[in-house]
């Protein structure tokens, strides 16, 4: 009798394992992405806006004394980046498709926080990356635009390149390009406050005189004063650190904080953490010890640095976390959101 009911038992814990499975791998790919993404802003009121996946859906949320979830997107849908106006009400954001290809196109959104109605700025036909407001004159936004989805080479990846900064005046529509670089990659789009400059990350390949010296370039940070954007001013930082990546300047400090591989783990995966560099003292320093991978540093109104980092970089999906710290490297802690 007892093996009868132990048999029993055993066919129902089978059974009932079979058919979660079975419900699991139903539910279509798109559907299974969850948790935060690496898009957020922190406004100048200290509010965090951040995207995460609900099955598969890009919900797009915001954090001041409560938390509002402000646009959901169809599973199918990305928001590839997003920025918080100065007032404090209206947030702007990228939508396009999730799998992109030389046929995506970018649609810019502003999206009032509080009543969800959200309209179309413009449309362009070519992959918008990054948002930024310039802190001169916030009806003026700049975006960082790929013109080209394809094949770079024979061996690369689909990707988008073709890299270059535009802006538009949202009042008059107006649009500008300011930089006709066609660059392979551009990151950590950034407006001078105080000057009619901007800060970019991309690669210093301007000696290069055969192929072979591509493998020899390194990523830098680069000032290119708007009225002159032949002039490019690489930002002063050791010639033999390695790559930057993402990064932030902290003015008040004459420092530049980015993202850098510190080291390598023991399954040969490479660990990025955030330094700094402060030009005064010409001295760079490790300021995070995650051994995990943080990423997109903002500097936020309250004087912290706030950052993404992904404990399963390599892995199949993202496990993202948003962490804040002094620009110095102290108080590191996760934000709750």
């Amino acid at each position: 009798m007892r093996k009868t009911i132990l048999f029993a038992s055993i066919i129902i814990l089978v059974t009932g394992i079979c058919v979660l499975l079975g419900f699991t791998y139903s539910i279509p790919d798109e559907e299974k992405q969850q948790g935060l993404t690496g898009q957020f802003d922190v406004s100048t009121q200290g509010d965090i806006a951040y995207v995460t996946y609900e099955r598969g859906k890009p919900t797009l949320y915001v954090k001041s004394e409560q938390l509002r979830q402000v646009v959901q997107l169809p599973s199918n849908q990305s928001i590839l980046d997003l920025a918080m106006m100065p007032d404090g009400k209206t947030v702007l954001y990228v939508n396009s498709d999730k799998e992109l290809d030389e046929h995506s196109k970018s649609i810019i959104h502003q999206v009032h926080i509080e009543s969800g109605k959200d309209e179309v700025l413009f449309t362009k036909e070519a992959i918008v990356m990054e948002l930024v407001i310039d802190p001169k004159d916030e009806d003026r936004v700049f975006y960082l635009q790929a013109d080209q989805f394809s094949n770079y080479s024979p061996v690369a990846s689909l990707y988008p390149h073709d890299f270059d900064v535009h802006s538009v005046q949202l009042e008059t529509g107006e649009h500008e390009q300011h930089t006709e670089l066609s660059k392979y990659s551009m990151s950590s789009l950034q407006v001078s406050g105080e000057d009619d400059s901007i800060y970019i990350q991309m690669d210093d390949d301007a000696d290069l005189e055969t192929a072979a010296d591509t493998f020899e370039t390194k990523g830098r940070v680069f000032k290119i004063a708007l009225s002159n954007s032949d002039h490019k001013m690489v930002i002063s930082i050791p010639e033999d650190t390695q790559d930057l990546y993402d990064f932030v300047l902290i003015p008040d400090r004459s420092e530049l904080v980015y993202q850098a591989v510190a080291e390598t783990n023991s399954e040969g995966i490479f660990e990025y953490e955030l330094f700094s560099y402060n030009w005064d003292t010409q001295s760079i320093t490790q300021l995070t010890n995650l051994h995990e991978y943080a990423e997109y540093p903002i500097y936020g109104a309250d004087g912290k640095v706030y950052f993404m980092v992904d404990k399963d970089f390599g892995g199949r999906r993202p496990d993202n976390s948003l962490y804040r710290m002094s620009p110095d490297g102290s108080d590191v802690e996760e934000v709750s959101l």
